[in-house]
């Protein structure tokens, strides 16, 4: 049994439930962890927040679009039918000039911290992108008719906003939310331009979050430094570089024109 297929329901049903996972992280965030675990070994505790964040955002995203869908185009859905493995070496390779430069600047974050630290960044990369990219972003914009520019809006303000706790001032939030803002866009175009394949965003923000943890760039999602932003503007050109000679190559563009503000039915299936 679907729910309705017409684009309004879809529509209400993605922001409302967008709405109560954002909603419930906020309100309860991670405090939980150490009421549960208060003489645990802190790494205990902290993996245990990270697998339940996890959950929290995946779970009812995994159910709703089941319920829109049919559990048969779940993975199709939520772009993870595709090969992880040619994505994640793409990525790889994109984000190289982040990692050389962090590398030579940065300081290594320590032995015992590395594993936790790629254990949350994983989690991160897999549970944001599934969240706001191929369930806000994707299913407004292949479901609910929204063209990309207001679904991709719409999807990168959520996500930027999310990011705010992390400024200290306000030119720091400003500069925060600008970052992810574009991020988001980012990250949309590529999902669209890569045949509806998660896997590729989920790589590039997984290792470009690695390498900034890894060597303890900053403390924030914004560095200040003109070094440091440049390799991350390298990182992202040169996925748009490559993706759109991919593009060429093949005859086709990763958007029509008449699916930037608003798609009819055909446009908009899957």
């Amino acid at each position: 049994m679907h729910l309705s297929t017409k684009p309004l329901v879809r529509t209400l049903a993605v922001v409302g439930v967008t709405a109560l996972i954002r909603w419930g992280d906020i309100q309860f965030g991670d405090g939980w962890a150490r009421v549960l675990f208060p003489h645990s070994d802190p790494t205990i505790a902290a993996a245990a927040a990270e697998l339940v964040s996890l959950l929290w955002y995946v779970v009812p995203v995994a159910v709703l679009v089941t319920l829109l869908h049919g559990k048969k185009y779940l993975w199709d859905e939520l772009g993870l039918r595709h090969r992880i493995g040619r994505a994640m070496g793409f990525a790889v390779a994109f984000t190289m000039p982040m990692f050389v430069c962090f590398a030579w600047i940065g300081t290594l974050a320590s032995g015992q911290e590395i594993p936790l630290l790629v254990l949350a960044q994983a989690r991160a990369a897999f549970r944001e992108e599934v969240f706001y990219r191929a369930f806000l972003f994707g299913q407004l914009f292949r479901h609910g008719r929204w063209g990309f520019v207001p679904a991709v809006a719409l999807n990168a303000v959520v996500f930027a906003a999310g990011h705010l706790y992390q400024a200290q001032s306000v030119v720091e939030g400003v500069a925060i939310f600008a970052i992810t803002l574009i991020g988001a866009v980012w990250f949309a175009w590529l999902f669209v331009a890569w045949g509806y394949n998660l896997w590729l965003p989920i790589g590039l923000h997984f290792f470009m979050n690695l390498w900034w943890e890894l060597f303890r760039v900053d403390a924030t999602a914004f560095s200040g430094s003109v070094v440091v932003e440049a390799a991350r503007l390298l990182t992202v050109l040169g996925s748009i570089g490559w993706t759109l000679w991919i593009l060429r190559q093949q005859g086709r563009s990763a958007l029509s024109s008449h699916a930037l503000w608003w798609q009819n039915e055909r446009e908009g299936s899957k």
